[in-house]
């Protein structure tokens, strides 16, 4: 059977789903502030004046939530007793509060650890009894309320109620654990073979010696389909994206890509993640990349080695290995590349193959983009969809295919007049009103679906969003755990944990925990 859990809100005007709602803090607020002492500015509407108001707070974030012994007053206030209205007669009135949760008794601090999860709601104690207030997530409010404009607010209250439901969750952003002293195992998933392993593998994929070698074999030069972005939903690098068909021995067609990579450096060395505007300018005026990643499709697909991975040095010679994060723990190829290119990929070091990887989608709008001229996002625009298009036909993952569909809706990617926009969501997370909607959103989108959509378990791709309850304990886990192994890139599981994710996490899932570093 499946399980379904809760979200929330905030106004531009006046919106409610009756009896009332709490406008902010919405679901998925953040703050690097300090967390002890702390002060919100709490409101909302109830459909009754003059009422009292109670501000409750759980009192250990890790408690069970449904449980009404586990909620505590810190605030109190009273509805207004002027009305007001939003396109209906129905009066509506307004209560504010300025609150603290957490003070600065220690005997508050269990209700929000630094770094962690706090969760929040707004009770009217109306003359028959008390009423728990609707909430409304933060990453799909706005956009709800504009697709509701000009309905009543009991209609739009019930159309954006958000997975919290009557709980709001408010994240604080200190202490990342990618900036500690001991940072996650970034990209691990995969083992890591030896030097050796690397040259049997090149050797059985025939890997050109040097990047120009590998650049005759398939054929590079006029006309290549090329693109210039800063991959910031990924490895936080520039990239120099070079892609062309050729044509099989069998007379098949097959696809050959390489990209080269652009950054930031410290004293020399470079950082993922750094200043997108330097890699940015280095990758258009294609000066001081420091590694070529290059990629073939060889049909049939889904057969051992019909995705083949090579990397070259800043020399152009071919190197066994790749770093792809700061820490560089996790470098030997094809291992690192399975860990984005194939979730249920696997090496087999007795047959030197690689099982299950598939070509990734260029997520356009994950993309950081050059103001110079012919390197913006819409001068690219026509190169990103051919890119996407040569992805699909080399028979990716089902999410691959799903999400370039999806893209570039109700065309197909292959017309030259398809347009990408910025609103797909599969379809198997449309069945629950925003409340799944902004769990994809806010989580799957941002943080998941990069590397994801590789899978090839149904219940791997989160195509569906029965996948996120299948897998609820392994995300509680892998996410919010003491290993701290997803989101699996380090530069993802920064932003990952620099947001109000792990608010939407909480909520939507119903975990019991503060997720905390």
């Amino acid at each position: 059977m499946r399980l379904r859990y809760l979200r929330r809100l905030a106004l531009t005007g006046l919106v409610l789903l009756a009896p009332g709602c709490m406008t902010g803090p919405l679901n998925g607020t953040t703050t690097d502030d300090p967390v002890q002492g702390k002060t919100f500015v709490f409101q909302g509407y109830h459909n009754r004046p003059s009422t009292p108001v109670q501000l409750q707070v759980l009192k250990d974030a890790s408690a069970d939530p449904f449980l009404e012994a586990n909620w505590v007053v810190f605030a109190n206030t009273v509805t207004s007793s002027t009305a007001s209205h939003y396109n209906s007669p129905d009066p509506l009135y307004a209560w504010s509060v300025n609150g603290t949760p957490v003070t600065t008794n220690p005997a508050t601090a269990p209700r929000w650890p630094t770094g962690g999860v706090m969760r929040v709601r707004a009770l009217a104690l109306d003359t028959d009894g008390a009423k728990v207030l609707t909430t409304f997530d933060d990453v799909t409010f706005s956009a709800c309320l504009g697709e509701h404009a000009g309905e009543a607010w009991s209609d739009v209250g019930a159309a954006c109620e958000g997975m919290g439901r009557t709980q709001a969750a408010v994240v604080s952003t200190l202490l990342n654990p990618v900036d500690s002293a001991t940072p996650p195992d970034f990209l691990g998933r995969k083992g890591d073979g030896s030097i050796a392993e690397t040259n049997l593998y090149y050797a059985k994929i025939q890997a050109p010696a040097t990047l120009n070698a590998f650049l005759t074999k398939y054929g590079f030069g006029a006309p290549d389909l090329t693109a210039t972005y800063y991959n910031d939903g990924d490895l936080g690098l520039g990239r120099e994206m070079h892609c062309r068909y050729f044509t099989t021995p069998s007379g098949e067609t097959g696809a050959a890509c390489y990209v080269k990579n652009y950054a930031a450096r410290d004293n020399g060395k470079v950082v993922f993640g750094g200043d997108s505007n330097v890699a940015l300018q280095d990758a258009v005026a294609r000066t001081n990349s420091f590694a070529t990643v290059a990629m073939v499709y060889q049909p049939p697909a889904n057969t051992p080695n019909s995705v083949q991975f090579i990397v070259y040095d800043a020399l152009g010679a071919r190197t066994p290995e790749a770093v792809l994060d700061n820490t560089g723990r996790h470098k030997t190829v094809p291992n690192n590349c399975l860990s984005c290119h194939g979730v249920n990929a696997t090496y087999d070091a007795s047959t030197h193959t690689v099982s299950g990887a598939s070509f990734l989608p260029f997520d356009v709008f994950s993309f950081r983009y050059s103001s110079a001229a012919g390197f913006t996002s819409a001068a690219q625009a026509s190169a990103l969809r051919q890119l996407n298009n040569l992805v699909k036909r080399t028979e990716p993952a089902k999410g691959v295919d799903d999400f370039i569909q999806g893209m570039y809706a109700p065309l197909q990617v292959a017309n030259p007049t398809a347009v990408a926009k910025d609103t797909y969501v599969p379809v198997g997370w449309t069945g629950n009103g925003k409340k799944d909607v902004g769990l994809y959103n806010g989580v799957v989108k941002q943080y998941c679906r990069t590397c994801h959509m590789s899978a090839s378990s149904p219940s791997l791709d989160f195509l569906e969003a029965d996948d996120f309850t299948v897998h609820k304990a392994t995300i509680n886990a892998e996410v919010c755990g003491t290993t701290k192994v997803m989101p699996q890139a380090e530069h993802v599981m920064k932003k990952f944990w620099d947001s109000g994710a792990r608010a939407y996490l909480v909520t939507g899932l119903g975990l019991r925990t503060a997720c905390k570093p």
